[in-house]
């Protein structure tokens, strides 16, 4: 082999693996998928394997420990097979589970030479491309007999079945999710790639997490991942943020209105296109209302526009914007703006980033609204939630939406005190809050930040009254008893 030859891969099929690998699985070498029970180690070789069938290709699928029919099963639910293709011949599952009918007597020496040889005939017979064990756990942890006789078998194994030119791909269990990558202990030695599965307890839920162990020749991405099992298979976040079409979708000096009567003039004219807004403040401080103000003004414009509500249902938000003046009906009929509502206690953050792409796949908005994003935050771990808004901005930045986050502070200290990782992620942050001491409520808002452009940043005092919000002037050169600037202060608020 020529040393400077590229290294041959093979995709996956898998939303976000090619992206980890940097171009997929080693071709013609071994994988190795290893994590405790339940952390989706078979379904990912399934979802594999009918991904290389779809595209022309043939794999031999070894069944050491589940049934045969549950697999295809499993790949039928899920989504990764249709009929034909589990009918087709291309993906030939094979049942090597051992007998459990009457009793079963183990006598001389174990060696893999039986089993590479009946591999050897499959692989020819069905010209496969592909070989999968799942699992190698099952096969020695009966037959081999103690650390140097299962590695010597294990490396016969690998290396015989590289000889034949197949790509390999097997599950082993592993031991404990962050102490020994494989509960054998050698298996991760002699393959090309391992990749680790976690299924661990986090706070109160449990949290998926995938990492690339180890990849001989090749650069990959370091650290663990969230990924989700769902109709689909296996999604894992966040997905390539720095793919061509993400970094030509961020390139415009494109400017859009916010919908709000002052605040374009805060910003130099509107919020720059691709760009990702947290609007911060206290309970009451009407952020809700400016998010409303945002979707419709995109609406009105023509543009696609979802507005994910995580606190109220769709019939009391669309209520409360209507009782404002902002009536979202005709914008809904037109097909321009769509409202998902639900609790986040319902789901995980994994699953509801699955929902969120699947939205931007079949609604292709040009703008998003998420309120709020406190709601996910209470409904996980500190960590799930950066995870979350880290997976969100990926796919954010790979469409190259816009968006809009709303973010309850717990009180008016707090409202200036962002989070590192919220800061980094927002290209603008703009602060809401009130002064209860007044004699009269005073609202305010402030461009904390903006990337890209030049903005006001003195405090502003805004109202809310018919027509939703209403940005008068800055703070310092306000009036302290000043009627007319608070008429209506006491409308609904966000």
């Amino acid at each position: 082999m020529d040393h400077r030859s590229p290294l041959k891969r093979i995709a996956t099929g898998v939303p976000g693996l090619d992206a980890l690998t940097k171009g997929g699985l080693p071709a013609g070498r071994t994988t190795l998928v290893t994590g405790k029970s339940g952390a989706g180690k078979s379904t990912l070789c399934l979802q594999v394997a009918c991904h290389l069938v779809k595209n022309g290709g043939s794999c031999v699928y070894l069944a050491l420990e589940e049934r045969p029919e549950d697999l295809r099963q499993t790949a039928f639910l899920l989504g990764l097979a249709d009929d034909q293709t589990l009918t087709a011949g291309q993906l030939q599952v094979i049942d090597l589970r051992p007998s459990v009918e009457g009793t079963v007597q183990i006598t001389g020496t174990f060696d893999v030479h039986g089993l590479i040889s009946r591999i050897a005939q499959l692989v020819k017979s069905h010209a496969a491309s592909m070989v999968v064990l799942d699992s190698v756990s099952a096969l020695f942890t009966r037959h081999a007999r103690g650390d140097l006789d299962l590695r010597r078998q294990f490396s016969h194994l690998v290396h015989a079945l590289e000889q034949l030119g197949v790509t390999v791909m097997m599950t082993t269990e592993a031991a404990d999710d962050y102490v020994r990558p494989t509960m054998l202990g050698v298996e991760d030695y002699l393959c090309d790639l391992v990749l680790v599965l976690r299924n661990v307890i986090d706070g109160k839920r449990r949290r998926r997490t995938i990492e690339v162990h180890k990849y001989r020749r090749s650069g990959h991405k370091k650290g663990e991942y969230p990924y989700t099992i769902a109709q689909g298979g296996i999604f894992i976040f966040p997905v390539d943020a720095n793919a061509p079409a993400s970094r030509a979708a961020v390139a415009t000096p494109q400017r859009f209105s916010s919908g709000v009567p002052g605040l374009d003039g805060m910003t130099e004219g509107g919020w720059l296109r691709d760009s990702i807004v947290i609007v911060r403040g206290p309970s009451g401080s009407g952020k809700t209302i400016l998010a409303g103000m945002y979707a419709r003004a995109g609406a009105s414009r023509g543009e696609k526009v979802v507005y994910y509500g995580f606190e109220e249902t769709e019939a009391m938000l669309l209520r409360n914007f209507a009782a404002l003046g902002l009536p979202m009906e005709e914008a809904e009929g037109h097909g321009n703006l769509r409202f998902i509502c639900s609790y986040p206690e319902a789901t995980s953050p994994e699953d509801l980033l699955i929902e969120i792409r699947r939205s931007f796949e079949s609604f292709k908005p040009a703008l998003v609204v998420l309120d709020s994003i406190s709601s996910i935050e209470h409904s996980t771990s500190a960590e799930g939630f950066r995870i979350f808004l880290v997976g969100l901005a990926s796919l954010l930045r790979e469409s190259g939406h816009s968006a809009l986050l709303v973010q309850t502070t717990a009180s008016h200290a707090e409202n200036n005190q962002v989070p590192p990782f919220l800061s980094t992620l927002a290209d603008a942050i703009l602060m809401l809050d009130y002064s209860a001491g007044e004699p009269e409520l005073q609202r305010t808002m402030r461009v904390l930040k903006m990337r890209g452009s030049a903005h006001d940043t003195d405090q502003h005092v805004f109202d809310i009254r018919a027509g939703g919000l209403w940005v008068d002037r800055a703070l310092a050169v306000l009036p302290s008893a000043s009627t007319d600037a608070h008429e209506g202060s006491g409308g609904l608020v966000g």
